[in-house]
């Protein structure tokens, strides 16, 4: 008997604005999204357990945040993720060069991934994975770090495993290089883990803010038997751009509001034997 396919569509930065917020709680109510990572350095975490009361089938997760953003921990307590304003780095690229120099300190890494995860699950959030802002947890030191601390808080999974190489990496220079390494990268992290951290196959990571019907389809169209994770980044404002491994790229959330909520996305997955499901429900 041939085994299903289980997909788990997992919205990113939960709590980040109140209109991504919004955004994400409408493509699960109305869509198809079956799960959330939480933003770790949420600014009000009770306001966010409220909304959350309305959508008790939503599966949760930590979102942990290595950079752009205000620590959990004080800034002098772990140095080496911060800049001299006390905040965390600015960019990925502050981070990796800082650990290809020797000056990323583990042990700062594994507090901060504590102190973000704890805060949520002291709060009431009942949490089942663990992922990173930017995909930083495929950086071997942040994998090891995220696998500690899930072990230490019995939290199940943590994203591990990327999509393979695509035409559009080849396509698209600037895109497919930072996507290449980040591919080396997760090999590299997976092979110093234990094996029961390797949770689903993650598609989305070169579409983050722009996924489309196109794209989409392509990825069903690819899955294989298992569990599979698709990364979406639903939304209500209007476009923005943001600056990604050091290329600037548009996020188009309300785009992928739209395509999360059209009953077409539902008839699609129903024909290619997609069965939805969370985190909590295979791992």
């Amino acid at each position: 008997m041939t085994s299903p396919v289980r997909l788990i569509i997992n919205a990113d930065e939960l709590g980040a604005t109140p209109e991504i917020t919004s955004g994400i709680l409408r493509a699960h109510s109305e869509g198809v999204v079956t799960s959330a990572s939480v933003c770790g350095t949420v600014a009000v975490v009770d306001d966010l357990k409220q909304q959350l009361q309305d959508v008790p089938n939503l599966g949760l997760g930590v979102h942990v945040m290595l950079v752009a953003a205000k620590p959990i921990n004080a800034p002098a307590t772990i140095p080496s993720l911060c800049n001299k304003s006390g905040r965390l780095l600015d960019s990925p690229l502050e981070l990796l060069v800082r650990w290809v120099r020797g000056r990323l300190d583990p042990t700062h890494i594994e507090s901060e991934i504590r102190a973000q995860s704890t805060r949520l699950l002291e709060a009431g959030l009942q949490l089942d994975h663990m992922d990173t802002y930017l995909q930083l947890g495929f950086l071997p030191p942040v994998a090891e770090a995220l696998e500690r601390v899930a072990k230490e808080l019995r939290i199940p999974t943590i994203r591990s495993a990327m999509e393979g190489p695509t035409l559009a990496w080849f396509a698209d220079v600037q895109k497919g290089l930072p996507l290449a390494v980040m591919g080396a990268l997760q090999l590299w992290a997976r092979k110093r883990m234990g094996p029961i951290r390797h949770g689903a196959q993650s598609w989305g990571l070169a579409e983050s803010g722009n996924l489309s019907r196109m794209r989409l389809l392509e990825v069903l169209g690819r899955m294989g038997p298992g569990v599979h994770e698709l990364i979406c980044h639903p939304g209500l404002q209007a476009e923005e751009s943001l600056t990604l491994t050091g290329a600037r790229r548009m996020f188009e959330r309300r785009m992928e509001l739209e395509l999360l909520c059209d009953p077409q996305t539902r008839v699609w997955l129903t024909q290619r034997g997609v069965q939805l499901c969370r985190f909590a429900d295979v791992f």
